[in-house]
């Protein structure tokens, strides 16, 4: 019953490649028995086993036999889309360090720390990750974010605050804090997956200080200005796993000022 089950699904898969449907509703079985539903998907191949899936402009394989249902309407009201079919370890991270610089470099009141070092400055990030489940070896790769709190940049007299993003594919829609715009972001199909595998292969090339990564952010467009605050936020599988903040001795700063802005 079931061979049939499964020859009747890849004639439906074969069919949706060759109509390339591009509004699908694809349900994946996963080991504990649970479902995950992506919306919106595209069958693009199915070869060797395996199936193609596009969503968000980003193509991913995976087993055909992990496949539930498969309906070619797009189902996104009748359920929630779960992102990222598969088995993911949940992670802690630990912020080991943070370098900023130093108000003079950002401000360059004087002529010694104009274009030069302006163009220089940057926040460098050092954090270590532990996975929690080490029998996944897969996990889904940290988002970082900062948010920097500035003077004045006009008349308004209101401070201004910057957010940048690591890596680029974390950069949420809009410019205000928005929890529910991020959590599209690292919830999405895009999402970079790192194996075990590959984060060994990182450890021997890139990574230094017994596993610690480090992240730097160039201050682009912050000339003329000096640092007030900083909150940094970085996101695991599906939530916020670390976070740190700094202000500026002399300067008062409202609590949580980078979900105001």
């Amino acid at each position: 019953m079931k061979t049939l089950s499964m020859i009747a699904l890849i004639s439906v898969l074969s069919f949706a490649v060759s109509q390339w449907s591009t509004a699908s509703t694809i349900t994946f079985k996963e080991k504990d028995g649970s479902t995950t539903t992506i919306t919106n998907a595209e069958i693009v191949a199915i070869k060797d086993g395996s199936v193609v899936i596009e969503k968000d402009k980003k193509r991913r394989s995976f087993p055909l036999s992990s496949i539930a249902t498969y309906s070619q309407t797009d189902a996104t009201s009748g359920g929630t889309d779960k992102s990222l079919p598969g088995e993911f370890s949940d992670y802690k991270i630990t912020i080991m360090d943070v370098k900023s610089p130093d108000k003079d470099r950002i401000s360059g009141t004087s002529s010694k720390t104009s274009s030069a070092s302006e163009k220089s400055a940057a926040v460098e990030i050092e954090y270590n990750l532990t996975r929690l489940n080490p029998e996944i070896k897969r996990i889904k790769a940290p988002y970082v974010y900062i948010y920097l709190l500035l003077p004045p940049s006009n008349d308004s007299g209101e401070r201004e605050v910057v957010r940048y993003c690591f890596p680029d594919a974390a950069k949420p829609k809009g410019k205000g804090y928005d929890e529910a715009a991020i959590k599209e972001k690292v919830n999405g199909f895009d999402r970079r997956i790192i194996d075990e595998g590959e984060r060994e292969q990182n450890l021997r090339t890139e990574l230094k200080n017994m596993g610690s990564e480090k992240v730097k952010f160039d201050l682009k467009g912050i000339r003329g200005r000096r640092l007030i605050a900083y909150h940094i936020e970085v996101w695991g599988t599906d939530s916020i796993v670390a976070e740190k903040d700094w202000q500026d001795f002399d300067s008062n700063v409202s609590k949580k000022w980078w979900e105001r802005y």
